[in-house]
C-alpha cells in the first residue's frame, strides 16, 4: 500500500527507512537528518510503500518552484524490485504533483545507474541536456558543479531526467472554465 511519506511517518518508521536506504545505495546511504530535513512540499508529496512487514520502499519528493517537482531519492527492497512497487510511489508521487498544480518534475541520477535510469526512461522521464540542461544547473543553484553534468559521460557522471505530467494549457484552461463558470 502506497501511502503519504508524512513527517510521523517519517519518525516511526526511521530505523526502516534507513536500512532500506543503506541497501539500495551503500556508502552514500542517508541518515535520519536527511530523512527530517525540512523543504517545501516534502511531507505532502513524499511517498511509502508498506506492506504486512512494514516499509519496503520511500520516494522522498518536494517542490522547488511554481509548478515545479523534485524526486530527491528512490528506493526499494531489492528483494522486491521489478514488482511494481517504484510504479506505485512514482504514480502516487505524480498524482499528488498534480494536486498541488506542479505539472513538471526533475529527478537526477548517475549515469552507472544503469538500472535506475531504465526505469525512470520506462515511467516517461526524459534525460535533458543542452541549454534544458544549463537552465535547470541555474535554477537550482548548480553552476559550480556544472562540469559534473556537462562533461564527459564516464561512470559516476550526473544525469537529470524531467517529466511533464500534463501541459500547462491544460491547467491553465480548467482554471479559466471554473472562473468563467462561477
Amino acid at each position: 500500500m502506497i501511502q503519504p511519506l508524512t513527517q510521523d511517518r517519517t519518525k516511526q518508521y526511521m530505523q526502516e527507512l534507513c536500512l532500506i536506504d543503506k541497501e539500495a545505495f551503500g556508502g552514500n546511504a542517508w541518515t535520519a537528518q536527511n530523512f527530517e530535513l525540512q523543504i517545501p512540499g516534502k511531507f505532502v508529496l513524499s511517498r511509502i510503500a508498506i506492506e504486512m512487514s512494514g516499509p519496503v520502499g520511500y520516494l522522498i519528493g518536494s517542490r522547488y518552484a511554481r509548478g515545479t517537482a523534485h524526486i530527491h531519492r528512490v528506493a526499494v527492497l531489492v528483494s522486491l524490485r521489478r514488482r511494481g512497487v517504484g510504479a506505485k510511489l512514482l504514480g502516487s508521487f505524480e498524482t499528488a504533483c498534480l494536486g498541488i498544480r506542479a505539472t513538471d518534475v526533475t529527478l537526477e541520477s548517475l549515469t552507472g545507474r544503469d538500472a535506475a535510469n531504465l526505469f525512470y526512461e520506462s515511467m516517461g522521464y526524459s534525460r535533458i541536456s543542452g541549454q534544458e540542461l544549463v537552465r535547470y544547473l541555474r535554477e537550482k543553484r548548480k553552476t559550480a558543479d556544472q562540469a559534473r553534468y556537462l562533461g564527459p559521460r564516464n561512470e559516476g557522471q550526473a544525469c537529470v531526467y524531467h517529466k511533464m505530467l500534463i501541459a500547462r494549457d491544460v491547467i491553465e484552461g480548467q482554471n479559466h472554465k471554473r472562473v468563467g463558470n462561477q
